[in-house]
């Protein structure tokens, strides 16, 4: 009796053994469900450790702009600041490492930038003009995070070098847990999110006192309820409540194409109430009706069209210009520079990443898209939440256009400047497209594309540290 109950004693213990045992190692497994699970980990220690080390490494002014956003964030906190005596030649655009290379090369980097006190000087004397931004626009908004650091920066020592790596880090950390949480929220389309917030260019523009880095935010927090609003299928005050508060935030706080993105709820909550009824209404028409509502849709498309163009020379220039982008690009160096600064490049011409690496991260992030959970029914939100997309390429173009001179520059169609960093956040709507359940991609899996976008992310961001440290360094 004895030894049969210490046999079952032993039976028990040993089994309790092996299911803690198989517990431990299902911890550590990589199979896709522990993945998505665990994305929003993954992205947070990257984050931190790579936004650290570019917060505070990385040379002054490295993202577009930069002296531009340095002087916002100041004036914003009554510390405006004369750079003049730091060498730098005020210039908002341009060069903008140029007059910190001697700096590096010497090696009196830090004496010149950290320990040399700031002059302090009244607004209106700046080297180029300059006001205090208005309180409801990006220009204040997306400043608040950075100015924050750049007082307490001046505070702990007032030297210009204290009071940008303090409002990097201070925006760093900021963008980066409100990232965290969002990606953390969302139902669908976390690897995407994720692969986004950890591109070099999204990384760089969170350890800058860009108000990029605010647009990010909301552009993404803006998309995720609408995810979470598909996924559902219904819409409750859980999902309205947000709706409009990301659509009132975007419309303050982000940059002006980014307001695209507040159409994608009308798209959304039509969608939920046609549900099932669209295929009936579309085989209930005729063909005459479908004709006519085609031709009425179309029409109103093209005035729309013609009153927004008169700004920009016309309807017709507009059109030539496209045209002789796609089928005659006189400088196409200006595209591939607008490419790269989508999601690997932050400030082109400066940081020399390759180009190879831009191809890989467009590869990446499909196949992320479409390898992610299906969780759309309806194709109206699939192809509208594409429409959205190329309408805010087709934005870019009209107000960036390089050729509203003669010569060459009149055949030029290209985007004129680093203008991919306003596609970015626009990539967050990848997973209402891709997500349609029609759409499969199966000679990949998703632990596949989720193992090797770490590998990418990694290898990325450490060549955005070297390319541009050692670009400042050598030439």
């Amino acid at each position: 009796m004895d030894t049969v109950r210490y046999r079952r004693n032993d039976y028990h213990l040993n089994k309790r053994h092996s299911e803690k045992k198989h517990s431990e190692k299902s911890k550590i497994s990589f199979n896709a469900e522990v993945i998505e699970k665990k994305v929003h980990k993954f992205y947070l220690s990257i984050a931190l450790f790579f936004g650290i080390i570019l917060s505070i490494g990385m040379p002054f002014f490295n993202e577009p702009d930069g002296v531009y956003h340095f002087v916002n964030s100041s004036n914003i906190v009554h510390l405006t600041t004369d750079i003049t005596v730091y060498g730098e030649n005020s210039k908002w655009f341009g060069n903008q490492f140029v007059n910190q290379k001697p700096a590096y090369q010497n090696g009196d980097y830090f004496k010149k930038y950290f320990e040399t006190e700031v002059q302090r000087m009244p607004m209106n004397k700046l080297p180029r003009s300059t006001e205090y931004p208005k309180v409801l626009s990006y220009n204040f908004l997306g400043h608040i995070v950075p100015a924050a650091g750049v007082w307490l920066g001046y505070h702990i020592y007032p030297s210009m070098g204290m009071m940008i790596v303090c409002a990097r880090l201070l925006s760093m950390f900021v963008y980066t847990l409100m990232l965290f949480f969002i990606i953390k929220y969302l139902r669908r389309g976390k690897l995407v999110f994720t692969i986004i917030g950890l591109s070099p260019v999204a990384m760089n523009t969170f350890s800058s006192l860009s108000y990029d880095g605010l647009t990010l935010i909301l552009a993404a927090f803006l998309v995720a309820v609408g995810i979470n609003m598909v996924d559902k299928g219904k819409i409750t005050p859980f999902n309205l409540i947000p709706m409009v508060i990301g659509s009132i935030a975007v419309y303050f706080a982000a940059k002006t194409n980014i307001k695209l993105l507040i159409l994608i709820f009308p798209i959304i909550i039509l969608s939920i109430f046609m549900r099932g009824k669209t295929k009936n209404i579309i085989r209930i028409l005729s063909k005459r009706g479908r004709f006519t509502t085609s031709i009425v849709v179309l029409i109103i498309v093209l005035i729309g069209g013609i009153l927004y163009a008169r700004r920009y020379g016309g309807l017709g220039l507009v059109i030539y210009k496209l045209f002789m982008n796609f089928s005659y690009n006189f400088n196409p160096n200006i595209n591939v520079q607008d490419i790269n600064t989508v999601l690997v490049q932050p400030l082109a011409t400066h940081n020399m990443m390759p180009f190879w690496l831009t191809s890989i991260w467009f590869i990446l992030i499909l196949a992320a898209a479409f390898v992610e959970t299906k969780f759309v029914k309806d194709p109206l939100i699939s192809y509208g939440a594409l429409g959205l997309f190329v309408l805010n390429i087709v934005a870019l173009y009209v107000n960036f256009f390089t050729g509203y001179s003669s010569g060459a520059n009149a055949i030029n169609g290209a985007i004129g400047g680093v203008q991919g960093r306003y596609v970015t956040p626009m990539l967050f709507l990848l997973p209402l497209f891709a997500g349609n359940e029609h759409f499969e991609l199966k000679v990949i899996s998703y632990k596949t594309v989720a193992l090797s976008s770490a590998v990418i992310i990694i290898i990325s961001n450490s060549l955005l540290i070297f390319d541009t440290l050692f670009t400042i360094l050598k030439f």
